[in-house]
């Protein structure tokens, strides 16, 4: 094949090949430029089956132009000996030869990758199209960094979803969803989970769903028996395990509804660290250039930020984001002083005398008082049996154990409900305020040292509540008149997913129980698909669990005729609408969730349809362009 020309294209040199096609570089020859050549394997182009897939390839990939999306520039046609696509050439390498050259990559590389590929997902997920097989080797990276999406290879029309290859599991097992696994009908957040896969590859390093053979692979995947993301990589951003986290959620309604909030949640992992992913100094250029001074440059950046913007955290009363930065640093740099006595801090400092001698009055009495209800229980129980009070009269009614340095273990209670934390009798004691931070946080004890970013000392950190607030009816400067308690609270939107807000605070999602002070609160229940809903006055009564229903109301979507002469009919679901400019151009979409099919047909004979499943966001209908 090198040293040929098919058709205008000189075929130089083989780049690569796959499982349907060999890659060359090539050349057009009237423009005199640089072009990639994918050519389908002989015994495959002899199928006119074949011939078709490939061909649904171009067609799908052709209306496609985005900077992340590699460009397609021709097709051979179905007649021709040869059956081929022309796209452009990338300078640059494959994810996966970029991890093999550099090893595992630190967060913000991983998360400035992301954002690029969510970019491409969320174009081609709005012009109707699944990539079904995203996988380190179908991302190229370009000498100046760029970002391209490639080998749509069996992306399909969403209503072309039933199709399989000579009825076989079309995909890779490593980076397949459980839905593609089981061969079931698939959406976008499919693609959202192979995301994931590939984003816990690059900063860990391992394939997070591994096995013998790909029969056990693709069980693993099912049943999504993986190691949590932080054990492979203890030191990477806690917000971008959060991210990877609900990427890889076994049930798509777990994971993110778009790509766009994908790439929202990606871009402020990376603003986290007070980098910008327009800031050519921390581009992904300078990465794959120097991957290790970058790494090294990166290291000196963190370990200033991360310790400013954990005492931002604390100074702002968010204990729990400052403990995760914290945790970050301390993984980095177990010995950093300046760390250890922030996290020392955290864990409660001694109080002043002034302080301390206020609450001695009131622990006292209160100590006397548990005390002498007790002894008055016991001793009215005893004296009522003679008996006993023989025994009583030679032997003292308690005794009390020798000391020992080394007590008996205590006995762990396994419990159904949330984990009972251990109560610090100054927390007690203290105003509302102050008791909410003593319980909200908890650190190991500084000796001996425990490795904070490691899975024990995480696991510390996520037993906690992980978002708490204070209700409106707990003044800020006087105690509460009964004590201050924790209840779950459950929030039911049916299939919907949708955040939990209270106030301007994203405290949870109706998928997870949320812990929250006893009071009563205006909850904001935010999704994708939804209008913004609030149900006011929710009492949350402590230690108990707290059931929430909501009914949301779906968000109307619209789509854009984009193109089309005013003249052309608008056929919706099968039935004639009206005109594009009878419609003013817009389709207004009223049940968003609900299967959608749109024709358009013109006088001229010019026409084209379009079908969704459902609608993430607003669709544009472009036109088909003019040949040439």
């Amino acid at each position: 094949m090198i040293g040929t020309t098919l058709d205008k294209y000189e075929v130089l040199q083989k780049v690569g090949e796959g499982g349907m096609a060999t890659v060359y570089r090539g050349r057009h020859s009237t423009l005199d430029r640089d072009v990639a050549i994918k050519v389908l394997h002989p015994h495959l182009s002899s199928s006119s089956r074949n011939r078709l897939r490939f061909a649904r390839e171009a067609k799908a990939v052709e209306r496609l132009r985005h900077d992340n999306i590699l460009e397609i520039f021709d097709y051979s046609g179905n007649d021709a000996a040869d059956c081929y696509i022309v796209t452009e050439f990338v300078k640059g390498e494959t994810l996966t030869h970029l991890l093999h050259r550099t090893g595992r990559m630190p967060s913000e590389v991983v998360a400035r990758l992301g954002v690029e590929i969510a970019r491409a997902l969320s174009y081609a997920h709005h012009e109707g199209i699944l990539h079904r097989d995203l996988k380190t080797d179908n991302v190229m990276v370009r000498v100046d960094g760029a970002v391209k999406l490639m080998d749509f290879g069996i992306a399909r029309f969403l209503d072309e979803s039933q199709v399989t290859m000579t009825g076989a599991l079309v995909g890779s097992p490593a980076f397949m969803s459980p839905e593609q696994a089981q061969e079931l009908i698939l959406d976008p957040r499919s693609d959202l989970f192979s995301l994931g896969t590939v984003l816990f590859y690059l900063v860990t390093g391992h394939l997070p769903f591994s096995g013998s053979n790909p029969s056990l692979i693709l069980k693993n995947v099912i049943e999504g028996n993986r190691p949590h993301v932080t054990e492979l990589a203890p030191t990477m951003s806690a917000s971008l395990a959060d991210v990877i986290e609900q990427l890889l959620a076994t049930s798509p309604s777990d994971r993110f509804v778009s790509a766009s909030a994908v790439e929202e949640a990606l871009r402020a992992c990376v603003e986290e660290t007070r980098t910008k992913l327009e800031d050519e100094a921390w581009g992904l250029r300078c990465y794959v250039e120097e991957p290790e001074a970058y790494t090294e440059r990166l290291d000196l950046h963190l370990t200033r930020v991360l310790a400013d913007e954990g005492q931002q955290r604390l100074a702002a009363g968010d204990h729990l984001a400052a403990l995760r930065l914290f945790n970050r640093l301390l993984s980095m740099d177990e010995d950093n002083e300046e760390v250890l006595a922030l996290v020392q801090n955290l864990h409660g400092s001694p109080p002043s005398s002034a302080a301390r001698w206020r609450w001695v009055p009131v622990v006292a009495l209160a100590l006397l008082a548990v005390g002498g209800v007790v002894a008055w229980t016991m001793w009215r129980d005893v004296a009522e049996t003679p008996a006993v009070q023989k025994v009583a009269a030679a032997k003292p009614l308690i005794e009390m154990p020798a000391q020992s340095d080394n007590p008996p273990p205590v006995p762990r209670i396994e419990s159904q409900g949330p984990p009972v934390e251990p109560v610090d009798v100054e927390a007690v004691a203290a105003p509302a305020e102050v008791r909410e931070e003593a319980v909200a946080v908890k650190v190991a004890p500084k000796s001996p040292r425990v490795r904070a970013g490691a899975r024990e000392a995480d696991r510390a950190v996520t037993r906690l509540p992980s978002r708490m607030s204070v209700p409106r009816n707990v003044a800020s400067e006087a105690a509460p008149a009964e004590p201050l308690g924790f209840g779950t609270l459950w929030v039911d939107s049916g299939d919907d997913m949708a955040e939990v807000w209270i106030g301007n605070r994203k405290v949870g999602n109706v998928r997870e129980p949320i812990t929250v002070a006893s009071g009563s609160y205006d909850l904001i229940i935010r999704s994708q698909f939804t209008k913004v809903h609030v149900e006011p006055d929710v009492r949350i009564a402590p230690d108990e669990r707290n059931v929430v229903s909501v009914a949301l109301t779906l968000k109307p979507r619209r789509v854009h005729f984009v193109g089309w002469p005013d003249a052309c009919q608008v056929i919706v679901n099968g039935e004639p609408r009206n005109t594009v400019a009878g419609l003013q151009r817009y389709w207004h979409v009223q049940q968003p969730k609900a299967p959608l099919e749109i024709a358009i047909r013109c006088p001229d004979g010019r026409g084209d349809s379009r079908d969704w499943p459902f609608l993430l966001e607003d669709q544009r209908f472009e036109a088909p362009r003019s040949p040439g």
